[in-house]
């Protein structure tokens, strides 16, 4: 019995208010991204890789109208040479972001804080000052109307490359009861459109994500650095309640995983794998239990 109160107890809790730079959160989340491409300097083979995330969400909103953000994120990059699959290397990232969400007296302006405690490498040595990075963001939004947020903010990351800071802003905006735009740039932005609702929802997702992984000593401790930037058309579709299945399909308009002497920002080619790919097209596929808070 107290098993099934608990189950009850978190997720009341989860229906938090619509205080998200998206019209729904994620509690738990899992999702498969691919790509492929030919070499800029040898057109005869391909590089194959393989991105998996796995993210769990608990946020705990207190009578005030404070929330607690606790998020669990985690990432595999699978990198590989093919037809030769024996240049193959993996990459590993496991986030801990912790913050909390403040409501003015107003309920107008919402204020975020967030540390984000990071490891990022390969894995292959023991964990230790290598491959710890630490961030965080501070992130402001204003509630102008009930169909207009402004926000604006900042995000740092200690990356292996060296100190990482991205000014961050956006507008969410319910253009109608079916259109939405919503998102953070230079991060993240989405033009949504309701086919059905509660059921089935598309549209056009912008993406850009930065991020490096420490080597290994027997890599000399370089560094691969990944400038993801992507243009997607997406599909959401639920296939039960509150289980989501998600689709999306696009191209590539960043730079691929790439490696660089350690404690530098100079390329190397120590590792065939990590080197310059021609411009490719993205897929990615994912399920999801999604909570909508325009649907309460």
């Amino acid at each position: 019995m107290k098993k099934y109160g608990f189950i009850f107890f978190l997720l009341t809790h989860l229906f938090v208010s619509k205080s998200f730079s998206q019209p729904f959160v994620d509690i738990v989340s899992f999702n498969y991204q691919t790509f492929s491409s030919t070499y800029k300097n040898d057109k005869a083979q391909k590089n194959k890789t393989d991105d998996y995330f796995l993210n769990f969400f608990l946020p705990k909103e207190f009578k005030n109208g404070n929330t607690l953000m606790v998020r669990l994120n985690t990432e595999m990059l699978c990198s590989a040479i093919t037809p030769d699959s024996s240049y193959t290397s993996k990459l590993y990232a496991v986030l801990l972001p912790l913050g909390i969400q403040l409501l003015s007296k107003n309920k107008k302006w919402k204020t975020v804080i967030m540390a984000i405690p990071k490891v990022a490498s390969d894995l292959k040595d023991a964990v230790d000052n290598y491959d710890y990075q630490l961030g965080g963001i501070l992130m402001g939004n204003y509630q102008y109307s009930e169909t207009l947020k402004i926000k604006f903010g900042l995000y740092y990351n200690r990356e292996a490359f060296g100190n990482f800071f991205m000014p961050l802003a956006g507008i969410d905006w319910k253009v109608s009861d079916r259109l939405k735009l919503y998102g953070i740039l230079p991060t993240s932005y989405k033009m949504e459109y309701t086919i059905k609702k509660d059921k089935l929802y598309g549209g056009l997702n912008f993406r850009s994500f930065t991020r490096s992984f420490r080597l290994s000593k027997a890599e000399n401790y370089d560094y691969v650095r990944y400038n993801e930037i992507q243009l997607k058309l997406f599909l959401d579709y639920f296939i039960y309640k509150k289980i989501l299945m998600f689709a999306e399909v696009g191209y590539s308009l960043g730079r691929n995983p790439w490696q660089y002497t350690y404690n530098t920002k100079e390329e190397t080619l120590r590792n065939p794998v990590y080197t310059g790919l021609n411009r490719y097209p993205v897929f990615n596929v994912g399920l999801a239990y999604r909570i909508r808070f325009d649907l309460y």
